[in-house]
């Protein structure tokens, strides 16, 4: 089963949701974090640079190879990627951001693979199996 985490409430469809990582991103852009969460966020991010491949989303969007619909699921034994990924949501939470962990067999047409995580065509909707 592969993992997502995205922001979204229990309300909204989370097959449209902005990916935590991104959000969290943007929390430290606008400067609304507390000093300790940049230093939480920041050690997140620096860990992922270091030790998670980053997919080539940009070239292959612009190639045409993948769509707006490609996003990042965890494999299911990517244990310390996912771990990294609870302190920013607990980040996201300190500020009313409403998370959400999605799990699915099925995430849609892979495009790529890596020791810890696939990019997929994920469809805007949960598949009906």
């Amino acid at each position: 089963m592969y993992v997502r985490f995205v922001v979204a409430t229990p309300q909204q469809n989370p097959w449209w949701a902005t990916g935590v990582i991104t959000s969290a991103r943007i929390l430290g852009d606008d400067g609304v974090l507390e000093p300790y969460e940049v230093d939480v966020v920041e050690a997140a991010f620096d860990w992922f640079n270091t030790h998670l491949p980053c997919p080539p989303f940009q070239q292959n969007l612009n190639s045409g190879r993948w769509t707006q619909d490609a996003v990042a699921w965890f494999l299911p034994y990517a244990r310390e990627p996912i771990a990294r990924m609870w302190d920013l949501v607990a980040v996201l939470k300190q500020h009313g951001v409403a998370t959400r962990m999605l799990r699915s067999h099925f995430p849609g047409r892979i495009v790529y693979i890596d020791d810890f995580q696939i990019v997929a065509e994920t469809p805007r909707q949960p598949p009906s199996r």
